[in-house]
């Protein structure tokens, strides 16, 4: 496994891009603390930017996004359709929006809620698979949160890895070739701490302080990392070993 694929679902405001990149960018770093033997071809789905076939990568990977998933502009229902397809023959890893697009795709739902999850949320192991790294002591998961939305359904034959009473469905897999954490791993502690403040006025000056000190304790990013790269080369040799 070489290629990992990633599926960009929407576009970083202007004024942000010198520091912290487009929405893809902060991806290879991410699986990069891990591995750096990966290659990455980004795909700009949010301006019908897809792969012609689920083959021209080894893998999958849906990044986040500033939409929401049942607004369903015409590129959204490209990548739903493509996504559909691509679980079938491939290893598929949906981040946030990602995590939300494919219980939708799949037969979940996903709704608006009167809650955001930000700061680092805690989600509490309830199965770790074979395929995960080895962790005697793991049991829960803290990683950084940014969204809304929530899934309110899961898709059939989905297994909740872990999950909080804020998030219920926050690492689950779906079927054998899909992977989704709710949670955004691959975001730096400066990102977060810049969406949390500009958004203050928003949440209120009580919630957006202790979401920014969170960013100073526990962030299993690197751990995430290791467990998406473990899941999608777990799937790629079953896959291309069953051909």
């Amino acid at each position: 496994m070489t290629v990992i694929g990633i599926l960009e679902c929407g576009q970083t405001d202007p004024d942000w891009i010198e520091e912290h990149g487009e929405m893809a960018d902060p991806f290879p770093r991410f699986l990069g603390q891990v591995s750096k033997a990966l290659t990455y071809k980004i795909y700009k789905a949010h301006i019908h930017q897809l792969p012609k076939q689920a083959d021209e990568c080894d893998a999958w990977l849906i990044t986040g996004s500033p939409l929401s998933v049942y607004e369903r502009p015409a590129w959204l229902t490209e990548l739903s359709d493509f996504l559909v397809e691509a679980v079938k023959t491939s290893p598929v890893v949906g981040i946030c929006f990602g995590h939300q697009l494919l219980h939708d795709a799949l037969g979940g739902k996903v709704e608006h809620t009167n809650q955001w999850g930000i700061g680092v949320q805690e989600y509490h192991l309830k199965i770790q698979p074979g395929w995960a790294p080895t962790e005697e002591q793991l049991s829960a998961f803290h990683l950084i949160a940014f969204h809304q939305d929530q899934v309110t359904q899961a898709a059939p034959n989905t297994n909740v890895l872990a999950g909080n009473d804020f998030c219920p469905l926050g690492i689950t897999t779906i079927g054998d070739n899909v992977f989704t954490i709710q949670a955004h791993p691959e975001m730096t502690t400066k990102l977060a701490s810049d969406l949390y403040e500009s958004q203050r006025e928003l949440h209120g000056a009580e919630k957006t302080n202790r979401a920014v000190q969170s960013l100073q304790g526990r962030i299993d990013g690197k751990l995430a990392a290791e467990w998406v790269l473990a899941f999608i080369q777990d799937r790629f040799n079953h896959l291309t070993s069953s051909k």
